[in-house]
């Protein structure tokens, strides 16, 4: 495939735009530390390495003989392992009682890794049952204790241990485990990062807390060694001292004595939109006249991962869940038993192509593939870095981006220039006022379970102001009310209700019906794009139609679908709306800058999320809920709702307020500002209509709004940096358009004319008033169906309140002193048994309730007396 794939970047059936030789090295090698000949390890080693180990290797493997904390940040491929399962066995040797836990972030990469713990333990005369896995491929609780109570170094997931081990510390064999605790090893530590990374920042400090309290008073003193491994990170020691509160040496790149093949790089370019089409084309290539060696093609979407494998064995004319298929899609969301069966035949080389996202990226032995493809330059530098290394590792190697020519340029880089800069810093957010509650409220339970004192662990470095919101965790009179709604979701079971990889969001299985085991699952946001009601959702390289979202209280959510045409394609219409305000309290940080034709902000946000209905792809026929409800009562419209925090750009002026103009900005400053700052386009999210920002005075702008925000629930505040740093991104723009100018040089002419404004920015105080800008005719109210608050008057000053179980509809009417006035008619709630009452009451005495999803807003044409958009307020339709 190798050389396949050399003669198709020479010869001119593809365009390529750009195309670089990274050279091969040799091998530096070094001692192997004396203190390992204490033991049986020492000899396996001398012998399997004649000439002694890789520097870098030797150099790890001292400073942890001397104790010493250890990342080990070289290149992929660079044997990184070795280091770890050598120290993790010569622990156990020294001091059989002892246990070690190794934390991979991937189902996928446990698994592989599993294969080289029991061959090391075999070759050192161990049974291979010293070494057990535990994560979510072992469902039988039995089975996991059996685990836990027998072997002495444990594979797991953060995440299993998070859910299962940490609710489990009151029975003997978790206190047992913990209390011989003496090491914590944590590979590709890159990936602890941003909601996952902060999360585990915290799950790591409670498990080193329980541990602490666990251990007998004299052996208190001894802390587990802290051992972590990763190809891709900038400021190793720096991160891992916030990560895990401890101090780390470091082996670094410049240490690596691994030896690398040569490899080529290229980038291919394609006409936007047909990157699929290219991508397809040359996996048929390299699957038709390669006969050694196999490739992976990496794309960033679930759906895009599998459309892609479907595509290029239905070419083939066989069906891609065929033992026969020579390519397979590999993703998220998959069974234990389905991604099992794709690694086996990985491992095995009897799979030629496999077409993934992230969750192949790391560091999986796959030493047969020799070409690699990305569908779009990768989310991260990061992540390019751990893509480019799977390929090549046993021989010369070639790596392609597949993508538009100016996919690069329109970052104002070469891809050269991409490929020399050095990766992004890791971002952490420890200090997030959310996240803390949600671990002080799993911290709390832990130490009941411990029968440990209530107050905050010492010995362990907690984040700054961590105390302060642990003491109102489990405290219900002193708990602020912005936790209420966090709190409400732990229910009795905070471990459970909030995993680490994401924050507050619903998760929601897919089954054919509610008694058939699982196909997979989704995240709130992820099902409200892939399998929203009608949706084709494709799943294992087999197509199905949704049919109906299931969520009766007191059962698990999930999504019910049915087999479909695998020709069938559908893409949502999704809506957002963002609700703002620039009070004191809004606005982050002073974040405010104004001009007189607008402002630039960064504040608390609501943000809603509603799928409008889906288009049918191969007839462009756009489907509505509220027409396909009339035949099926399944077909609603589904919504997210979250607060968060974003930045909000305004430019009240006829040049900027055109649909297609805030529109082209905000996907750009999208794009940009992700790529710029190392963040996944969906974590962030934009939308350039349907903005609504209120003042202190309750004036009202809606006109030139454009807004970017954290994806997330609560906020990470992943935006602020786009605030601080807007000027840096709005020139990364202008050197964007200017490349392009003479595709589009209007492009040119409005990001120039952004940057000007900008510059006319100054600092402003939060409360002052807007221009009040609203669309002739219409208002911006509460969504049939909203549960709310309705505050009932005494004489002049609200005396009650009430929460309305649902607002009807609006509309103009009086109640009896003014005329004209906007009205809700609202169901009230009764007593027991009683149907509940409906009134009308006034719009000005109806509020947003506590919990946001309960609510949601929409326009409503006030000659019309309907719920529908302006004319210059589009919906967007999302692939």
């Amino acid at each position: 495939m190798y050389e396949t794939m050399h003669r198709l970047l020479q010869g001119g059936e593809f365009s390529v735009v750009e195309s670089f030789e990274l050279p091969g090295r040799p091998a530096r090698y070094a001692d192997i530390p004396s203190f390992l000949n204490e033991s049986k390890l020492g000899a396996h080693l001398a012998e399997r390495y004649k000439d002694g180990l890789w520097s870098h290797q030797a150099q790890a493997l001292e400073a942890l003989g001397h104790g010493e904390n250890v990342v080990v940040s070289t290149g992929t491929a660079s044997g990184k392992s070795l280091i770890f399962r050598s120290f993790a066995f010569h622990q156990i040797t020294r001091d059989p009682s002892s246990r070690i836990v190794v934390f991979y972030p991937l189902l996928a990469l446990a698994a592989d890794q599993l294969r080289g713990w029991h061959e090391m333990a075999v070759d050192l005369g161990f049974e291979p049952s010293v070494v057990g896995r535990i994560d979510g491929s072992v469902r039988d609780m039995r089975e996991r204790e059996r685990i836990l109570e027998s072997a002495q170094i444990i594979l797991m997931t953060p995440d299993v241990c998070h859910r299962w081990l940490m609710t489990r510390l009151a029975m003997p064999p978790f206190k047992n485990f913990l209390s011989s605790l003496a090491a914590v090893i944590m590979d590709e530590a890159h990936i602890l990062e941003g909601v996952f990374g902060s999360n585990y920042g915290f799950f790591l400090r409670r498990l080193l807390a329980a541990r602490n309290y666990l251990v007998p008073s004299e052996h208190r003193s001894r802390t587990p060694q802290l051992i972590a491994a990763t190809a891709t990170i900038s400021n190793p020691a720096e991160h891992m001292q916030l990560l895990t509160g401890a101090d780390f040496s470091v082996v670094d790149p410049e240490d690596d004595g691994a030896p690398q093949h040569e490899r080529t790089v290229a980038h291919i370019a394609c006409p936007e939109g047909l990157e699929f089409q290219i991508a397809n084309n040359l996996q048929r290539a390299v699957l038709d006249y390669g006969t050694e060696g196999g490739f992976i093609t990496f794309v960033d979407s679930r759906k895009g991962v599998e459309t892609l494998a479907m595509e290029t064995m239905q070419d083939a004319g066989v069906d891609a869940l065929s033992q026969s298929a020579d390519v397979e899609p590999y993703r998220a969301g998959y069974t234990p038993e389905q991604r099992q069966a794709i690694e086996r035949r990985l491992r095995q080389g009897t799979l030629r192509g496999i077409v993934s996202t992230s969750a192949l990226e790391l560091g999986i032995d796959l030493p047969h593939l020799r070409v690699g493809f990305n569908v779009g330059v990768p989310s991260t530098r990061k992540a390019y870095r751990q893509r480019l290394g799977r390929i090549g590792r046993n021989g010369p190697g070639a790596f392609v981006v597949i993508g538009p020519p100016n996919v690069f340029t329109r970052y104002g880089t070469s891809f050269r220039e991409y490929h020399e800069m050095s990766v992004e810093p890791s971002y952490l957010y420890l200090d997030n006022r959310f996240m803390q509650f949600v671990h002080g409220l799993c911290l709390a339970d832990e130490r009941v379970a411990l029968r440990a004192p209530s107050s905050l662990p010492a010995r362990v470095r907690w984040p700054d102001g961590f105390d302060e919101v642990y003491a109102a965790a489990p405290q219900g009179a002193f708990r602020p009310p912005e936790f209420s709604d966090i709190f409400q979701r732990s229910g009795d079971n905070p471990h459970a209700a909030f995993p680490l990889r994401n924050l507050g969001e619903k998760n929601y299985e897919i089954k054919l019906n509610q008694d058939a085991p699982r196909l997979g699952n989704a995240s709130e946001s992820q099902a409200l794009r892939e399998c929203y009601p009608g949706a084709t959702y494709l799943h294992g390289g087999r197509a199905y139609e949704v049919r109906a979202w299931n969520t009766i209280s007191g059962y698990a959510p999930f999504v019910r679908v049915r087999n479909t045409s695998p020709h069938r394609r559908t893409r949502p219409r999704i809506t957002t709306w963002i609700n703002a305000e620039l009070t004191a309290d809004d606005v982050r940080d002073d974040h405010l800058l104004k001009s007189d034709a607008g402002f630039l902000t960064e504040c608390r946000i609501q943000v809603t999320e509603m799928v409008m209905g889906y288009t049918d792809e191969r007839t462009g026929q756009f489907h509505s809920y509220q027409d396909l409800q009339a035949n099926n009562p399944n077909m609603k419209r589904r919504s997210r709702n979250f607060p968060t925090t974003g930045v909000i750009l305004c430019i009240d002026e006829d040049w900027f307020n055109r649909s297609e103009t805030k529109k082209l900005i905000a996907d750009r400053l999208h794009e940009i500002f992700a790529h710029e700052y190392s963040l996944l386009m969906h974590d962030i999210g934009s939308t350039s209509t349907n903005v609504s920002v209120r003042d202190e005075q309750g004036n009202v702008q809606r006109a030139g709004c454009i807004a970017l925000f954290d994806n997330t629930y609560g906020s990470l505040r992943f935006t602020e940096k786009l605030f601080t740093q807007f000027d840096h991104v709005i020139s990364r723009l202008v050197t964007a358009a200017e490349s392009e100018k003479d595709e589009n040089p209007d492009f040119l002419t409005v990001a120039k004319r952004l940057q000007e404004e900008v510059d006319s920015f100054g600092p402003a105080t939060a409360g002052e008033r807007l221009r009040q800008d609203v669309p002739d005719g219409y208002e911006w109210l509460f969504a049939p169906g909203s549960r709310v608050i309705y505050r009932q008057l005494g004489d002049t000053l609200p005396s009650e309140v009430t929460i309305v179980r649902a607002v009807l509809f609006p509309a103009i009417g009086a109640d009896g002193n003014t005329e004209d006035v906007l009205m809700y008619q609202v169901e009230l709630p009764q007593m027991s048994g009683q149907a509940p009452s409906r009134r009308n009451v006034r719009a000005d005495l109806v509020e947003e309730s506590a919990d946001v999803n309960a609510w949601e807003y929409a326009w409503w044409n006030r000659a019309t007396q309907e719920y529908e958009s302006p004319p210059d307020e589009e919906s967007i339709d999302e692939g």
